[in-house]
């Protein structure tokens, strides 16, 4: 009987395509090794660089955007240095400048983006607003062009401040998830997100495993 065991840390900052492939090892319990596609989001939504496959190369976008956003060069990040990054990007993401940003253009702005990288279209697809599936739910995955299932963990951090559940969000939603985000990461409580605050929720997705019995 096979029965997979998932662990998740962190808010997942990093939107993150799983692709599980099964190594066999001895004494009758296998372990999943993922070979796992990491794709740099900031937490206000913004692609960082194209997904790879190589840790580092997704750790070192996460730390340029740290070290971008941290206006004031303390090696910290505030509340006030998140919410302007949120002010930042929203127009990028209004396409049509009416002072909301929908699903809709978020998926444009995105795709249209250098860092894009599509996954194959098989016809499945991922449930609508979905990117946090439980395993018993890989079954309405979309799947790659070697029909490995794609994984996606964590919230979007623009839909997800969607506030009023009107399919559209706003500046001000956006600022309050900001704000939401940034007393998350700020684990010890002391007002500002450290460099390493921000890597151990960035490397979250990275703590996330598979066993097989």
């Amino acid at each position: 009987m096979r029965r997979t065991v998932w662990r998740q840390a962190g808010l997942g900052l990093g939107l993150v395509a799983m692709a599980l492939a099964l190594a066999s090892c001895g004494g009758g319990r296998d372990t999943f090794r993922p070979g796992i596609r990491y794709s740099p989001v900031s937490p206000v939504g913004e692609p960082l660089a194209a997904p790879t496959r190589d840790a580092e190369a997704y750790r070192a976008a996460m730390r340029d955007w740290f070290t971008r956003a941290d206006t004031d060069r303390n090696g910290t990040l505030s509340l006030l240095e998140l919410t302007a990054e949120a002010g930042r990007v929203f127009p990028l993401y209004d396409l049509n400048r009416d002072g909301y940003v929908t699903s809709y253009e978020l998926t444009q702005y995105r795709v249209n983006l250098p860092t894009h990288s599509a996954p194959a279209d098989t016809g499945r697809r991922l449930r609508p607003g979905r990117i946090d599936m439980t395993p018993d739910e890989a079954a309405t995955a979309r799947v790659d062009g070697r029909g490995r299932a794609d994984y996606r963990m964590g919230i979007d951090p623009v839909m997800s401040a969607d506030s009023n559940a009107d399919f559209r969000v706003t500046p001000e939603e956006l600022r309050a998830e900001a704000t939401r985000r940034h007393a998350i990461m700020d684990q010890n409580g002391d007002g500002t997100v450290s460099r390493p605050e921000f890597m151990e929720q960035a490397e979250g997705p990275m703590r996330a495993w598979a066993v097989e019995d």
